[in-house]
């Protein structure tokens, strides 16, 4: 279809809208793409240069509250007691200050209080003993735990935007805060709620300050709030707050800058730095009083297990001189911030690493005139590109279009290495080259060819509606590689391949009893608003939330493989009645299916002019590896690790196995999908479970005797699965004459998949 002279007119003036769009994003940072861009540059500058340890070493340790203290120690939160033990020892090892960086926001659960709370009415002893007396004669160990933070340079934390535990009180302030210039409160992050700890410890502690904001609220952690706004009080970070313990520092001192006439070139109002009075330290800010992080490698992150502490049989590292902080990782990801240096790290390791940031003077600032620099740039550099490709040949307009974009790149990186300034050089580089390629390329687009595009793609892979929603947003299909999280399902006949020989001489019955399998499969599917991905051989892939966003697509997985069992049997009956026809045995066919969700990459998955959509990643190819196993493990159904996150408190779910890859060493859990919610509840499927669950726990600390007669149990019962237990006696059988080691998890290496 030829260019229309609307479309022509605005192809002339899409190189000016870019530079409009450009500038609006550097000015008002639409939708937080320009700062998404910046951050990316300067990640990339940390990870190139990190940030060295002072000519002292790193000042400060993190002790860590991990997995292997929990598996040793008990769970988080641990009793008042194990505690104060950590802090004391801590406190011995020499430590200048002490951290804590979790709020301490719930009564101890062993206190006798908590005790006398549970029993009551307490029981009458045989003996006659009286236990009420007993139990108010124990030590209080909050009590104990507040004087222990008394006479220690201790500082405790809370939470800010975290729902409070007993009641919103406002945290005990041992920093006094004095602003210079404006109100610091304009430019402070505020926060309606906050979780503070018990204000037993607040008013014993010798500080008291905010530590990170619930994970749930953060992304990349680049800026520590050094400052923050809790119902119009200021209040310092525990970051500060440790510094100020550690160094006698007597309180705070912020200055803020403003422009007295409104023109604010070389300026930008806000927080430019915040002094700690008496303690000679400042820290450099963002406006809104926040310190941007730098990290350096893993050198500059000194580490130790709270173990090392609390083991009595060993002695306990020197933190002469140190600033210790004591912080919580245990639970995986859900403690975990993840940072610019590419690396997962608890809240106490990221305010460790601010503190050394804050003694070494190591600031990374950006600078009042950096944003006035970028925009003069993107405007006088993008001006003079348009003129060039309207005038020459677009080999030189876009040659001078790469000068540029290496004479900025270069300047950007000279204030980072030299100054460490901030200059972001991403936006400007992307303005040159849209420019650029919108001066040279004239694109015609056709709506038929389009239409006919889109439904040479996805008119036999959606559904009507789907396929509808895609002509409406053809954006939706991109070319280009995406990550999306999505839902996979493989399906699978088991036991084809006995009967396929019979129909090889017949191509038109062999193609029927696949039409008879894959129509109703893809129409479960379709009705689920899932998107077939591909069929090989008698094998159907299907994916959900791919090309347009599916709610909670891992349900709508469980569901159509749970009704693709169901529809098997009209398949089976034809079968049945053919194989009588033909005087042969009926062998029914059942289903293998494989169901995992995660993040995929989605797009172009075939030549550059042979478009095909498809989705690639650990989804599909881990989906298709459980499909091909499931006849291993007997039930139909196989679930990942990911699926199972999204829908095992709605669906009947049996752990079976823990299958590790190169990419996954430590094992990734699959399921067997047994029923929907109404066979998750009820009590033979629980009965089910918990037997498994003692198969599993035998089995993975190899006590193989324990886990053959739990196997044998679970034979007995309803539901039981015998093909899964046949499998996982062979195995004991191989461990038993091959022991896996001491330090095998009960991983099944599964290879690469």
């Amino acid at each position: 279809m030829n260019s229309t002279p609307a479309f022509r007119r605005l192809s002339a003036i899409l190189p000016g809208l870019v530079l409009v769009v450009s500038l609006g994003l550097s000015l008002y940072d639409f939708g937080g793409v320009a700062s998404w861009l910046q951050n990316q540059v300067f990640d990339i500058y940390q990870r190139i240069e990190p940030r060295k340890a002072g000519a002292e070493g790193p000042r400060t340790v993190y002790i860590d509250i991990g997995n292997e203290g929990m598996s040793s120690l008990g769970p988080w939160p641990w009793p008042r007691k194990r505690l104060a033990d950590l802090v004391e020892r801590v406190r011995a090892a020499g430590a200048s200050a002490i951290l804590l960086d979790m709020p301490l926001s719930e009564d101890d659960p062993t206190a006798a209080s908590e005790l006398l709370r549970l029993w009551s009415p307490l029981p009458q002893l045989p003996s006659g003993a009286n236990l009420r007396q007993a139990l108010g004669e124990l030590p209080d160990r909050d009590r104990d735990f507040a004087r222990l933070l008394g006479s220690t340079p201790s500082v405790v934390s809370f939470v800010p935007g975290k729902t409070p535990v007993n009641g919103m009180t406002a945290p005990e302030n041992a920093g006094s805060i004095l602003t210079e210039g404006s109100d610091a409160r304009h430019y402070t992050p505020g926060f309606p709620l906050w979780r503070p700890s018990l204000p037993t410890f607040e008013q014993a502690a010798k500080g008291n300050g905010a530590t990170l904001a619930d994970r749930a609220a953060t992304g990349v952690v680049r800026s520590l709030p050094m400052l923050v706004n809790l119902g119009g009080t200021l209040y310092p970070s525990n970051t500060l707050e440790t510094l100020r313990v550690a160094r006698g520092g007597t309180g705070y001192r912020v200055r803020v800058v403003e422009s007295d006439t409104g023109f604010t070139f070389g300026m930008e109002p806000g927080i430019e730095r915040i002094e700690i009075a008496g303690a000679d330290l400042l820290a450099l800010t963002s406006t809104t009083g926040a310190l941007r992080l730098y990290f350096g490698g893993p050198d500059t992150r000194p580490s130790i297990p709270a173990t090392q502490f609390l083991d009595r049989s060993a002695g306990f590292p020197s933190l002469a001189g140190r600033i210790a902080v004591i912080g919580v990782s245990a639970n995986g990801i859900e403690r975990l911030y993840d940072t610019p240096a590419g690396v997962a790290l608890p809240s106490g390791a990221i305010a460790a690493n601010a503190i050394d940031q804050i003694l070494d003077s190591a600031f990374l600032v950006r600078p009042g005139w950096a944003s006035s620099a970028e925009q003069l740039f993107i405007f006088a550099g993008g001006l003079l590109v348009i003129l060039l490709l309207s005038r020459f040949r677009f080999r030189w307009g876009f040659l001078l279009t790469l000068i540029l974009i290496g004479g900025e790149a270069y300047a950007s990186w000279w204030a980072f290495e030299t100054h460490r300034w901030l200059i972001d050089p991403a936006l400007g580089a992307v303005t040159l080259i849209l420019a650029s390629l919108t001066c040279a390329l004239m694109t015609k687009f056709h709506s038929e060819e389009q239409t006919r595009f889109i439904d040479a793609q996805f008119a036999r892979r959606l559904s009507r509606s789907g396929l509808a929603k895609v002509h409406a947003h053809p954006r939706l299909i991109q070319a280009e590689g995406q990550l999306r999280p999505v839902t996979s399902l493989v399906v699978g006949l088991r036991g084809f391949n006995i009967i396929a020989d019979r129909y090889l001489e017949d191509p038109k019955a062999y193609a029927d009893i696949l039409n008879r399998f894959f129509s109703p499969m893809t129409k479960i599917v379709q009705d689920r608003n899932g998107m077939i991905d591909r069929t090989v051989g008698d094998t159907l892939y299907a994916v959900w939330n791919a090309p347009f966003d599916i709610h909670d697509h891992p349900s709508k997985g469980c569901d159509a493989a749970l009704r693709m069992v169901e529809n098997l049997e009209a398949l089976n009956e034809f079968l049945e009645e053919d194989a009588r026809r033909q005087h042969l045995s009926h062998v029914p066919l059942s289903l293998s299916i494989g169901i995992d969700s995660g993040t995929a990459i989605t797009g172009n998955m075939g030549a550059i002019l042979n478009f095909e959509y498809g989705v690639l990643g650990e989804p599909v190819s881990f989906g298709a590896y459980l499909q091909r196993n499931a006849r291993n493990y007997g039930p139909a159904i196989i679930v990942g690790e990911g699926t199972q996150r999204a829908v095992g408190d709605r669906y009947a779910l049996l752990e079976i196995d823990l299958i590790a890859t190169p990419r996954h060493p430590e094992g990734r859990r699959v399921y067997a999908l047994l029923g929907d919610p109404i066979m998750r509840a009820n009590p033979k499927f629980r009965a089910l479970q918990e037997a498994h669950a003692l198969i599993f726990a035998a089995y993975r600390k190899q006590r193989w005797a324990d886990a053959r007669a739990a196997i044998k149990e679970c034979r007995k019962l309803n539901g039981a699965i015998p093909t899964l237990y046949d499998f996982y006696e062979a195995r004991i059988a191989q461990y038993e004459a091959n022991p896996p080691g001491e330090h095998w998890n009960g991983a099944w290496f599964a290879g690469r998949i």
